[in-house]
């Protein structure tokens, strides 16, 4: 297991994104336990924010935690990523639709700063800073929705698959970029409707190509059966 290390100061939120990364790019592979000790070593920080990482990814199902035992990958599958994607693009496009219209001036010009950063990271190759605009663009898009529980509901979807998928997925930054040109064109006109169609879209489309890649790395389609350790 080899993962790039990142710097001590570092929040356990960024080491949770390490270990995501680990885990959609086949370094840590479904059923795999996680050495805390050499994980810690890796990433150069101390065991509390590992802790507070794994419990992150705990909740959001791509680690199973046992008590005075440890942390494992959770047996991921083809079906697990399919209902991430399928309730974010059911959910998500909502959200955007109630939150167009109400968007403010303020608004729209961090959109417009947020797909210029998509810009720079996609002539730069930068995956993590693709990684980071595309969901800061993501949020303010829909920051205005009224509903909060559906905001929280989308949030919750936001951790796992979606943010990294530039990241494991070759040429989607191209992709992404365009189809955020289209949703920010949307936005300006106030069109919540049309935002809406636009994201389900690109949210499905994120979804088929995050599923070949998962694919080719060997995930079955169910749910894993037995004792993988």
């Amino acid at each position: 297991m080899t993962i790039t290390p990142v710097e001590n100061a570092l929040t356990s939120a960024r080491v949770a994104n390490a270990i995501r990364h680990a885990i959609f790019m086949g370094q840590l592979t479904p059923g795999t336990k996680i050495a805390q000790d050499l994980l810690a070593d890796q990433l150069g920080v101390s065991r509390m924010p590992i802790r507070e990482a794994l419990s992150q990814l705990a909740a959001e199902g791509l680690v199973t935690l046992e008590p005075r035992r440890g942390a494992w990958v959770a047996p991921l599958s083809l079906a697990s990523l399919d209902e991430s994607y399928a309730l974010r693009g059911w959910l998500e496009p909502k959200a955007v639709e109630l939150s167009v219209p109400l968007l403010t001036e303020d608004d729209l010009k961090r959109l417009r700063q947020h797909l210029g950063q998509l810009e720079w990271a996609e002539s730069h190759q930068d995956g993590d800073r693709f990684v980071e605009a595309n969901t800061a663009f993501h949020q303010c898009l829909r920051s205005r929705c009224p509903w909060p529980k559906l905001q929280g509901f989308v949030d919750r979807l936001w951790n796992g698959f979606p943010p990294l998928t530039p990241q494991f997925v070759t040429a989607q930054m191209a992709q992404d970029h365009a189809e955020h040109a289209q949703l920010l064109t949307a936005a300006e006109a106030r069109d919540g409707l049309r935002a809406a169609a636009t994201m389900a879209a690109h949210i499905q489309r994120s979804g088929h190509r995050a599923r070949e890649h998962f694919q080719g790395l060997g995930w079955s389609l169910g749910p894993e059966s037995g004792d993988t350790r």
